[in-house]
């Protein structure tokens, strides 16, 4: 398994991984990068701060909690967890030994690298045509269902934790699907049906720029509209 599509497939579960959950999906390799709020939508401080987790100590049903533990960096160097408080910081920049990592099993935390080897297989990344091993779509290909139910496809990328997948793949195959509307393009449906792209652009806007945010299978060319 290529490493840096592990970690997009990890990461494209978007704010649901634990430090925990990482650590199985990447076949428990330590030590491993781990980023939390990387966009920094909490606040900028964590964009330049990461832990380098060294030991996880899974418990509870099917291991989902625990504690894990490691150093803390801040701007690529280690550092005091409390800028304004190093003597009371989780983390000290002298530490030698991984200190307890707070948040651990809480969700929110991405994949940034992966040091170690993996001790376990890793979680499956599904190509185009791996055959689903689970749910309502098993032994259908991912190609098949991306072009059979795209929005199972949405919702196993945002809710199922045994699915992850090429996420760009995906999105190039699901691009194939999608139709290019042009201006003389009559609606199939809708309260302008067998109206012109172009007729509902110039009397209704509003409802086309609707449309546009909304579709999912098809796009308007919006370049020959406004020629």
């Amino acid at each position: 398994m290529d490493k840096e599509k592990l970690i997009d497939a990890i990461n494209g579960k978007g704010f649901r991984n634990s430090i925990i959950s990482l650590y199985y999906n990447i076949g428990r390799a330590l030590p491993f990068v781990a980023q939390r709020f990387p966009d920094g939508r909490v606040s900028p401080w964590y964009a330049n701060q990461y832990v380098e987790v060294h030991r996880v100590e899974p418990r509870g049903k099917g291991g989902k909690y625990g504690n894990a533990y490691g150093f803390y960096f801040r701007n690529g160097e280690r550092a005091d967890a409390y800028e304004n408080d190093p003597e009371h910081s989780w983390c000290k920049k002298d530490d030698t030994e991984p200190q307890p990592i707070p948040n651990a099993a809480c969700g929110s935390w991405f994949l940034v690298d992966i040091l170690g080897g993996a001790t376990a297989e890793p979680t499956k990344v599904y190509t185009l045509n791996d055959e689903l091993e689970f749910g309502k779509h098993k032994g259908k290909t991912l190609k098949e269902i991306i072009h059979s139910d795209f929005g199972w496809i949405k919702w196993a990328i945002d809710n199922s934790e045994h699915f992850f997948c090429d996420l760009d793949e995906v999105i190039a195959e699901h691009k194939k699907d999608i139709k290019i509307w042009k201006p003389e393009d009559l609606l199939t449906f809708g309260k302008y049906k067998g109206k012109s792209i172009r007729f509902i652009f110039e009397n209704d806007p509003q409802y086309l720029s609707w449309l546009v945010r909304n579709a999912e299978e098809f796009r308007v060319d919006m370049d020959l509209l406004t020629k």
